[in-house]
C-alpha cells in the first residue's frame, strides 16, 4: 500500500514518441510514490542487432513525478544534470555483436524505456528515433569511378549539399549522409579507401578522385551550381580543408577533430603503389607531410600495459616541434572559397585536433581571410565528438592498420563531455550550413 499513493497510474511520457537521432527528447514519469526512488532504463536496439541500455535513478517528487530534463540522477550510468545522459550513456550488452546490414541506416530505432519504483510501481514506453527521415532516399553509387552513397531529401531539388567523408577508418559514412539530408540536404557519402574498389588504405590518394567526384556531383539535377560544402571528422577532417583549399567548387568546409597540416600514409599502401609514405598525392606527386623528413617523427607512443590504450597525442605534438615541417605541410587554408567551421577537443588523445586546428585559424587570420571562419574548442572533450545523442561509452578503439594493429588506441576525452561538445557543435553546424547557403545564394 502506498502512502501518499498517486491519482493516477505510473506512466512514462515524452514529448517527441518519433523522432530524428538528433533530437533532444524530454522523459517524464507520472504517478509513482511520492518522495521515493524511481529507476528508469533505456535500451537502444540498432538495426545490426547491437543493443545498448543506460540507467538512472531519481527521486520523485512530492506529485510523484521525475522530469528527467531537469534532475539529476543520484545513481546509474551518468551523473549530473543531462536531459538525454539515457542515451549516450548506454553501454552495449554483454554479448551484443556489430552486424549491420547494408542498407541499415533506413530502417527505424527503437528505445524501450522502463520505469519502476517502489511497491510494484511500473510504467513501460517503446520509442522511434531515425536516422534517414520520412521521405529520405538512399542510392548507392557506382558511377564513373565514384564509390559512394547518396542520401537526398523528400522535397525537388537542387538541393544545398555536402559531401561527406569518412575518418581514419575509410569505408562509407552513412550516417552522416542520412542525416544531413534528413535536415534538407542532398548529401554524397563519398568512400576513399578500405572500401570495395578503393585503395586498402589511406595512402596515395590522389586528390583527381575527389575532383572527378565532385565533377560529377556538379552535373547531377539535385546539385548543378548550387551551394557545396565538405565535411570530414579526423583525418577527413584533413582532407575536407586539403579539398576546400585545393578545388573552388567547394563553397564552405566543415572540419571536425581535424588537422590544418597534412600527416603521413596511414596502413598498407597497393601492391603496385609507389608507397612514397604520403597520404595524398595530385597530379602525380606525394604531398608533403609532417613527418617527412622530420627527426621529431620516430617519436611514438610509449608502450603501455598489456591491453591498455595507447595515447598518440603527446608523440604528435613532438612532430610539431620541427617548424620546417609544419611550415611545409600545412594546408593552404586561405585558398578555400567560403566559410570554414573547426571543431575539437581539449583532451583529444588520438591527436591533438585543438592545436592542429589552430594551425589553420593562425593562417586563417595571417592571410585576412575573406569568409567567416570559426574554431569550437569545447574543454575536456576529446575525439569522439559525433552528431548526438548516441552512446559515447567506448572510449578506446584499434586500428587494423600498419603501425597500429594490436593496440587500442585512446580517444580522451569522457563520454559526458564528448556529449556535451557533440550536442553543440551539430547545431552549429546546421546554423553554419544555413547560413554558408544563404551567403551563397546572395553572392550568385
Amino acid at each position: 500500500m502506498w502512502t501518499d499513493a498517486p491519482a493516477t497510474e505510473p506512466s512514462i511520457l515524452v514529448d517527441r514518441p518519433t523522432a530524428l537521432v538528433d533530437d533532444a527528447i524530454a522523459i517524464t514519469l507520472r504517478g509513482f510514490p511520492p518522495r521515493q526512488p524511481v529507476t528508469i532504463s533505456a535500451v537502444q536496439a540498432f538495426p545490426s542487432s547491437t543493443r545498448y541500455r543506460a540507467e538512472a535513478t531519481f527521486i520523485s517528487d512530492d506529485r510523484g513525478m521525475v522530469d528527467v530534463s531537469t534532475q539529476a540522477p543520484v545513481d546509474g550510468t551518468y551523473d549530473g544534470l543531462s536531459p538525454m545522459g539515457l542515451f549516450w550513456s548506454a553501454e552495449r550488452l554483454p554479448g551484443e555483436a556489430h552486424r549491420p546490414a547494408e542498407d541499415s541506416i533506413m530502417w527505424l530505432r527503437s528505445v524501450d524505456l522502463e520505469a519502476s519504483g517502489p511497491w510494484g510501481a511500473h510504467a513501460e514506453l517503446t520509442l522511434e528515433r531515425r536516422v534517414a527521415g520520412p521521405g529520405v532516399t538512399r542510392q548507392v553509387v557506382r558511377a564513373e569511378g565514384v564509390v559512394g552513397t547518396l542520401f537526398l531529401p523528400p522535397a525537388l531539388g537542387p538541393h544545398p549539399t555536402v559531401l561527406v567523408l569518412s575518418g581514419g577508418g575509410g569505408g562509407v559514412d552513412e550516417h552522416w549522409g542520412a542525416i544531413l539530408a534528413s535536415h534538407g540536404y542532398a548529401a554524397l557519402s563519398l568512400g576513399y579507401f578500405n572500401a570495395p574498389g578503393l585503395p586498402r588504405g589511406l595512402v596515395d590518394i590522389p586528390l583527381e578522385y575527389f575532383e572527378k567526384a565532385i565533377r560529377w556531383m556538379r552535373r547531377q539535377p539535385w546539385l548543378r551550381d548550387h551551394f557545396l560544402a565538405v565535411y570530414g571528422p579526423s583525418r577527413g577532417g584533413e582532407l575536407a580543408l586539403l579539398l576546400g583549399a585545393t578545388f573552388a567548387d567547394i563553397n564552405a568546409v566543415a572540419a571536425w577533430v581535424p588537422s590544418g597540416v597534412l600527416f603521413w600514409a596511414l596502413g598498407r599502401p597497393e601492391p603496385d603503389g609507389p608507397g612514397s609514405g604520403a597520404a595524398w598525392t595530385f597530379r602525380g606527386r606525394p604531398l608533403p607531410y609532417l613527418q617527412e623528413n622530420n627527426p621529431y617523427a620516430g617519436i611514438a607512443p610509449a608502450e603501455a600495459a598489456h591491453g591498455q590504450p595507447v595515447a598518440w597525442a603527446p608523440a604528435y605534438l613532438e612532430h610539431l616541434k620541427d617548424g620546417d615541417a609544419v611550415e611545409r605541410a600545412t594546408i593552404p587554408v586561405e585558398n578555400i572559397q567560403g566559410p570554414v567551421l573547426l571543431v575539437s577537443g581539449s583532451d583529444d588523445q588520438l591527436w591533438p585536433s585543438s592545436a592542429l586546428a589552430d594551425i589553420a585559424m593562425r593562417r586563417l587570420e595571417a592571410h585576412d581571410f575573406a569568409f567567416p571562419f570559426r574554431h569550437l574548442r569545447y574543454e575536456g572533450a576529446g575525439h569522439l565528438i559525433k552528431v548526438p545523442y548516441g552512446p559515447l561509452t567506448a572510449r578506446v578503439s584499434g586500428l587494423d592498420v600498419e603501425g597500429f594493429a594490436g593496440k587500442l588506441c585512446s580517444h580522451g576525452g569522457t563520454a559526458k563531455a564528448d556529449a556535451a561538445a557533440g550536442a553543440d557543435a551539430w547545431r552549429s553546424q546546421l546554423t553554419f550550413l544555413e547560413e554558408a547557403s544563404a551567403g551563397r545564394r546572395s553572392r550568385r
